[in-house]
């Protein structure tokens, strides 16, 4: 599978478009004729897939939802343009991570992974008329009709012709979880459905770090979706509720829902993820830098000493839970009109933009400066990328002002977050030895922070632990109202990732206690609907 894309692999893959993956995946084949086994014409697209809606798309690829001739049923298309990726690898690290994952749904390890179905390559992109594109969304109609006759569109001419990725998976009925929450009531889920979800998304994390080593590193709601827990047709009288059991060492949790909306949470997109342990305590890279509204603090006080490893999926979990108790929009749309002060960014800027081989900060420069090209002249052409230096501060105005870590690492981070945001700041004495003869002197040169005002502003409004806005104070208050509900987000978003809460201690926390079966009560004397998945239970 991973050669058809250009992907050096210690085993290569056929494909049945109609073949369960496991079976895909065949390592004693390694006969170049596996390039044109996985290759589909151009009428194969036509006949195979004769309706499509777009749905979303990225850098490279784009998803959509289609009509499968063949199975007579609608399933989800990524579409990947192999020539526009210069790594190679990248396109057969998704694959792998694909792969392996769903196969773990398929034997009822956990049901928390989109199932991949199929994967084959073609030189032809989707037909727009047929499948659509982001401007015109479904161009045949919102739904797939047999009657309805379209006419069929021409084979684009060989200087069309490129190399693209085609990976068949299960379609998720309700998309992902952010747009998800934009279609319930006020943008906000109940506190015990937001619970359920974050317990599935730590249980998919902990057992794809445990099985495989994987760290995602880019865990959003965006790339959780949601299907039905019930497949085919589930009588809601004859079955009220639907139970998922989960085992994990001497408990077994249970998520208890209406069976009209039992949901299932469904981690996807592992075209960042990393399954090699050796990365893990290696200094971050470029590519770990995914999402920048949500870079880890850590990566961003600590620059090139910064390290691989879990903390950053961890991260990324906090900010899924606030988003799941705010409601409404993810944190950087809540605190939009919150900038960087200019002297922080002034005195930032200094630091992560310099051009020094052992500034130890080249990682984030490289980040901000991607889009910025200097000729042979020196003249320079584009922009600077902001976005880091909104999302450290917008951390502290949500988090406050943490312990210090790491203080010689972070030294210079540090003295800037003091210098600029401390109630009392002595820059008129920095440096100097402190003793009795010039203590009064000291005193009479304390001054606020140089943008201690905005700061104190921010956080009146945005501060998690005290803003007044709508959104904030209701998470504090439903948070609050959990029992061990702020003290797990606070664990999960802290900014030493040598204290931030695991996957594993979201599951194991007071904040999912109840959720844990009685083991004196049976949950099979009552008229429920249930799925075990107990391969990690000892019970």
């Amino acid at each position: 599978m991973l050669i058809s894309v250009g992907c050096s692999s210690s085993g290569d893959d056929t494909d049945d478009d109609e073949s369960d993956v496991d079976e895909v995946l065949d390592t004693n084949t390694k006969n170049s004729s596996i390039v044109l086994s996985m290759q589909r014409p151009w009428d194969y697209l036509l006949n195979r897939f004769p309706w499509g809606s777009f749905l979303s798309e990225g850098a490279f690829k784009r998803v959509f939802r289609v009509w499968n001739s063949a199975v007579q049923a609608e399933e989800a298309v990524s579409v990947m343009d192999v020539n526009k990726i210069h790594d190679k690898n990248m396109v057969g690290n998704e694959l792998a991570v694909s792969v392996m994952l769903s196969s773990l749904a398929r034997r009822h390890v956990c049901p928390n992974f989109v199932l991949m179905r199929g994967v084959f390559t073609s030189a032809y992109a989707p037909s727009r008329c047929l499948w659509g594109s982001e401007t015109n969304k479904a161009p045949q109609g919102k739904h797939y009709n047999p009657v309805q006759r379209h006419k069929r569109p021409h084979e684009p001419p060989a200087s069309q012709r490129g190399l693209y990725q085609y990976i068949r998976m299960e379609l998720c009925q309700y998309g992902d979880v952010e747009e998800f929450m934009k279609t319930q009531p006020d943008s906000l889920l109940s506190p015990e459905d937001a619970r359920h979800l974050l317990f599935q998304m730590a249980f998919s994390l902990h057992v794809a770090g445990d099985k495989f080593g994987m760290k995602h590193y880019d865990v959003k709601l965006l790339n959780f979706f949601l299907q039905s827990a019930n497949q085919g047709n589930i009588s809601e009288n004859e079955f009220p509720h639907t139970i998922l059991r989960y085992g994990l060492g001497s408990h077994v949790f249970n998520i208890k829902m209406p069976t009209s909306r039992a949901l299932v949470a469904k981690l996807a997109d592992f075209g960042t993820a990393n399954i090699r342990p050796e990365s893990n305590g290696q200094p971050v890279m470029l590519s770990n830098f995914t999402t920048l509204e949500n870079t880890p603090p850590d990566f961003m006080i600590l620059g090139d000493a910064a390290l691989q490893g879990y903390g950053h999926d961890s991260f990324g979990l906090g900010l899924c839970m606030l988003h799941l108790f705010t409601g409404d929009a993810p944190y950087e749309e809540i605190l939009e009109t919150v900038t960087c002060p200019p002297n922080f960014k002034k005195k930032l800027e200094k630091i992560w933009e310099a051009n020094r081989v052992n500034s130890g900060y080249n990682v984030i420069r490289s980040v901000i400066l991607h889009d910025v090209y200097e000729d042979e002249d020196g003249n320079q052409d584009g922009e600077p990328d902001g976005t880091l230096y909104d999302t450290l501060y917008r951390y502290l105005v949500l988090f406050g002002i943490p312990e210090k870590f790491q203080r010689k690492e972070g030294d210079r981070i540090w003295n800037v977050i003091s210098q600029c945001f401390d109630e009392e700041n002595d820059t008129a004495t920095e440096g100097v030895r402190r003793s009795r003869r010039n203590y009064n002197h000291e005193q009479k040169n304390k001054v606020s922070g140089l943008d201690f005002s905005q700061y104190q502003s921010d956080r009146e409004l945005f501060s998690l632990s005290c803003g007044k806005d709508e959104r904030i104070a209701r998470a504090r208050a439903n948070l609050e109202k959990l029992d061990g509900g702020m003290y797990l987000l606070l664990s999960l978003v802290s900014f030493d990732p040598n204290r931030r809460a695991s996957p594993l201690d979201v599951i194991n926390s007071t904040f999912m206690a109840p959720l844990r079966e009685d083991p004196n009560k049976s949950i099979f004397d009552e008229k429920n609907k249930v799925y075990s998945y107990l391969s990690y239970s000892v019970c």
